[in-house]
């Protein structure tokens, strides 16, 4: 039986299977990216502290796949939250870096200019330096979608559902057509993802002219001025 006979008499399984795994995919990086980006966004000026949870992330970043699998399954079980978990886990450190990374990134020049034309800290950050910063911080999110598609391939061996028991069970009657089968929408998955967030950042980035500081509002004080009986 080649792949495309096996896909045509299990094609409803597939692509439910594919489903599911796209799901926890989403589901671990997006967890991770509400962590993330925040502590981030707080660690920008704070040097010591970023070191810290650069080396924190890096570190759980070195340890293989399966392995922390087993280490998590010891604490929370088989099954999917424990995969989501190591998911979750593995999606910090590129979007943590890349977060820290695209707020450095930006001109000083353009974040002294917006302090000079009146803007407080928190409207500086949340109008010039993250908006700037968001194709290099999508970049993070595009690395730890298409790990994350990757690493869940593994969740069979905790129980996890996903593609991984398609590729897991081609490997136990020894079937190259369910194998690939179960490897070829993972593959495509990860490139179509990571292609819509590679627009998305591109996008992101044509849309913000270098140099473009926003401008704060003063027509409200400009009008009050007009009206102050100056004539």
């Amino acid at each position: 039986m080649g792949i495309l006979s096996y896909l045509a008499e299990n094609f409803s399984m597939v692509l439910e299977t594919a489903g599911v795994h796209a799901g926890l995919s989403i589901e671990g990086t997006l967890f991770g990216a509400l962590v993330a980006i925040p502590f981030g966004l707080w660690t920008y000026r704070r040097p010591g502290v970023r070191r810290v949870a650069a080396a924190v992330a890096e570190t759980i970043q070195t340890i293989p796949s399966l392995a922390l699998l087993a280490i998590l399954m010891i604490w929370f079980g088989m099954g999917d939250t424990t995969l989501v978990i190591a998911l979750f886990l593995y999606a910090l450190m590129p979007m943590l870096h890349n977060t820290v990374e695209g707020l450095l990134s930006v001109d000083p020049a353009l974040v002294d200019t917006s302090r000079a034309l009146g803007m407080s800290s928190r409207q500086t950050m949340w109008r010039v330096q993250i908006p700037l910063a968001a194709p290099i911080i999508l970049t993070g999110l595009r690395v730890a979608l298409v790990t994350s598609i990757g690493i869940a391939t593994v969740g069979v061996f905790i129980g996890a559902d996903g593609l991984g028991s398609i590729i897991y069970g081609g490997m136990q009657v020894q079937s190259a057509p369910q194998i690939f089968a179960g490897a070829l929408p993972a593959a495509l998955m990860a490139i179509v993802f990571d292609g819509a967030l590679a627009f998305l950042s591109g996008r992101t980035k044509r849309r913000r002219a270098p140099g473009r500081v926003p401008q704060p509002r003063l027509a409200a004080t400009q009008e009050t001025v007009k009206g102050d009986g100056l004539d």
